[in-house]
């Protein structure tokens, strides 16, 4: 009972402030949520971060830099399809299911096109691009990029050795002006010294 009223009083606060429907826990400045966008409480989120139209996102861990397109599902509840009943009023009373399990956790730079589903206790690698209208079942590796329902590797954006130069750089975790800075320095190495 006083978690359900611990709830109400937050989301009467983020309505009040003019933040209805973002709930999480925000890790950084920067972030720009359109119209419809909604994120529960358990959600954790990054910073300079996108979510188009009708994003929901619900049991999910975000870095930072990341984009996502109209309509993009996250970690959305897992029903008990294995029992007698899927109704979670039901099925929470008699075998204790619980709706949220493990976290799907996103890196950083990730670009999600439009209606892209992402199930819960997934890990999509830093740099990943997910091909609209895709449902990711399977943790997505570094700048892969992924397609399809499910979705599957259709390629990676970068050779190894680019891959390996981005991660050691850690972009992603510096400050806008920062970023920008590293990334033009990032861009020049790729292009005079041939990493592909």
């Amino acid at each position: 009972m006083i978690q359900k009223v611990k709830k109400i009083v937050f989301r009467m606060f983020r309505i009040l402030t003019l933040k209805k429907g973002i709930y999480c826990d925000i890790n950084g400045r920067g972030n720009k949520f359109t119209n419809s966008v909604f994120i529960e409480e358990g959600a954790k989120i990054g910073k300079q971060n996108y979510f188009g139209p009708y994003t929901m996102i619900n049991n999910a861990i975000i870095g930072n830099y990341c984009s996502f397109a109209p309509n993009v599902k996250i970690g959305q509840g897992k029903h008990s399809i294995d029992n007698v009943t899927t109704y979670q009023t039901i099925s929470s009373r008699v075998i204790g299911h619980r709706l949220n399990t493990k976290p799907s956790i996103l890196g950083s730079d990730i670009w999600c096109g439009a209606n892209v589903v992402i199930m819960q206790d997934i890990k999509i690698g830093n740099g990943a691009v997910i091909g609209a209208n895709s449902v990711v079942t399977k943790d997505v590796p570094d700048y892969a990029i992924v397609v399809g329902s499910p979705a599957k590797i259709l390629r990676y954006r970068h050779s190894k050795e680019t891959i390996d130069l981005l991660l050691k750089s850690k972009w992603y975790d510096l400050d806008l002006e920062q970023a920008i800075i590293k990334v033009a320095e990032l861009e020049k190495i790729i292009a005079n010294e041939g990493v592909k």
